[in-house]
């Protein structure tokens, strides 16, 4: 019952959706149906119901109407994954799926992605709609099915995230958000890019456009290892990251929102403490591990900077496999106030120096900072006392002590934040002082860089933190802290616990995301090698620490 789609049914398909929707009827109910979305050990017949109307349903994602297949009778659900690929087969989902274009533009290094040379897992999509004798239309009802997953390779222990959205919200020319798309085709000429030629990531495509405008309209469904349903319902996704943004597969981020159905998502049991938030994050990030990340923020609790929880998580889109995945909450005003407890409309955050939550003006806050403690004196009392009233210190020393311990090259040029109370209040944290956030060190932990002088390289990049240095008793309490990190949080003997779980729980399932989308260059072996080169980093670490920064000097 699947329908599987070649080039010309996909450009059917996306014709129909370019089309004007039908206005909707308030008296027609959605289509009901007789299993809800999940998991079934065994194939079985879904019936559909509605009152006042026909009834018409599509296999493919697409958005029903009446020129879908008419409902006459139940529909044979079974597991989808030996069918034909569809959207995993698109290649103009990255540039890096184009070798021709790289090389006719000289990239000499880039991700040697190939679509899949086998069907991927499926699950079954069934959307449906009523259409009454005026052709209004009932709210699209749909659900997913994953049939004989309980023997799949790959997905025991992990929570699944279903995302269902017409196909032509993705890989449409014109309106897909995962395309290179028309954006990428005005800016090439006889094959040739124009401007930064070498520079994927900075290649004008769809996937590159940001802003509600780029926001599209999707059903998702999200379920814990168990199986059981976390949440569901309507919601809006957009691409997220910034050179990750041509990697395949690509960040999501989930937007929660009244014009959906709902304002916020609950996370039920994904992470430790439950939220009520507006936005999530699907993750993948720049690395085949998917371990720094994970590492950092774990082993590093209750240090004195905010982080995020992380859940694994695999991925379906449109109901074919689509990796493995963080899903993680945004550093956000709901999310920091639930965390510290400061009313979500009193929280300003920074991101690479600009407001990423609160006012315009509100730059002023954090630009002032930087200037005071750049400009003068750290060494003289006074004003070492006014950066620790603008400043938690503390967590300004633990969080420059984790950055610099794990060797993030890329920082603190890129991926830093802070963030503060606009006004004084009476909780905890409502107190103005910025504080520091906590978020992408994939480019830390790298064995070839077990020797690099971090410190150096953050006071070279970092006015404030250079300053702040010229202090003694903030360069001994960082250097001090540098050392306990050393002994406790990265001692190599829990690293290395650390890790082990890590490769025993997410081996199965980095090895099927490495046979979806790197199977000609990436295999098991290199995932355990990653994993054992980050451990020997966190064994070799601390003598370079203790030569570097034990000394009284």
């Amino acid at each position: 019952m699947y329908l599987a789609l070649g080039a010309a049914g996909l450009a059917a398909l996306f014709a129909f959706a370019a089309m004007q929707p039908v206005q909707q009827s308030q008296s027609l109910q959605q289509v009901r149906f007789s299993a809800p979305s999940g998991f079934y050990d065994a194939p079985f017949l879904l019936e559909l119901a509605a009152d006042g109307g026909d009834i018409y349903y599509t296999l493919d994602s697409s958005e029903p109407d009446e020129r879908s297949i008419p409902y006459t009778g139940p529909i044979w659900i079974e597991d989808a994954s030996p069918n034909e690929n569809v959207y995993s087969n698109i290649t103009d989902v990255s540039a890096y799926l184009k070798p021709e274009l790289l090389e006719k533009n000289n990239v000499r290094e880039y991700h040697h992605y190939q679509v899949p040379d086998a069907p991927v897992d499926k699950a079954t999509v069934v959307r449906a709609v009523c259409v009454d004798k005026h052709g209004n239309r009932s709210p699209v009802g749909d659900a997913v099915y994953f049939v004989g997953f309980g023997e799949k390779h790959g997905y025991q222990g992990m929570n699944i995230m279903s995302i269902v959205t017409d196909p032509a919200n993705l890989f449409d020319a014109t309106k897909g958000i995962y395309v290179l798309g028309d954006t990428f085709a005005q800016t090439v000429k006889d094959g040739h890019v124009e401007g930064d030629k070498t520079n994927v990531f900075a290649w004008k495509a769809n996937y590159n456009q940001r802003g509600r405008e780029w926001e599209r309209p999707a059903s998702i469904c999200c379920f814990d290892a168990s199986g059981e349903t976390v949440f569901s319902g309507q919601f809006g996704i957009r691409i997220q990251g910034k050179a990750t943004r041509a990697n395949l597969p690509k960040n999501l981020n989930i937007y929660a929102r009244k014009q959906y159905g709902s304002p916020t998502l609950d996370t039920g049991n994904l992470f430790d403490a439950r939220y009520s938030l507006n936005r999530l994050t699907l993750y993948y990030g720049p690395s085949e591990l998917l371990l720094a990340d994970y590492l950092a923020e774990t082993l590093t609790d209750g240090m004195d900077f905010a982080d995020r929880e992380l859940a694994p998580c695999v991925m379906f889109l449109d109901g074919e496999y689509w990796g493995v995945y963080w899903l993680a909450p945004r550093f956000k005003a709901d999310y920091l106030s639930q965390k510290y407890g400061v009313d979500p409309r009193n929280i300003v955050e920074v991101k690479h120096g600009h407001v990423e939550v609160g006012q315009d003006e509100d730059e002023a806050l954090y630009n002032d900072v930087v200037e005071f403690i750049a400009n003068h004196d750290m060494r003289a009392p006074d004003n070492y006392a006014r950066a620790c009233e603008l400043l938690d210190i503390q967590s300004c020393i633990d969080y420059f002590a984790m950055e610099i311990y794990i060797g993030n090259s890329d920082w603190p040029i890129n991926n830093i934040a802070l963030w503060r109370s606009r006004y004084r209040d009476d909780t905890a944290f409502g107190d103005c002082r910025w504080r520091w956030i906590l978020y992408d060190v994939e480019q830390g932990m790298h064995l070839e860089w077990v020797k690099a002088n971090t410190m150096k390289d953050a006071a070279n990049r970092d006015p404030m933190f250079a300053g702040l240095l010229k202090n003694e008793s903030f360069s001994r309490a960082l250097r001090e802290r540098l050392l306990e990190l050393s002994t406790g949080t990265f001692s190599p003997e829990r690293v290395s616990v650390f890790i082990a779980d890590y490769k025993q729980h997410m081996a199965a399932a980095i090895e099927k995301k490495y046979q979806r989308f790197s199977h000609a260059t990436m295999t098991l072996d290199d995932f355990y090698e990653g994993c054992d080169s980050i451990d020997q980093f966190f064994r070799e670490r601390p003598e370079i620490i203790m030569k570097r920064y034990g000394g009284t000097n």
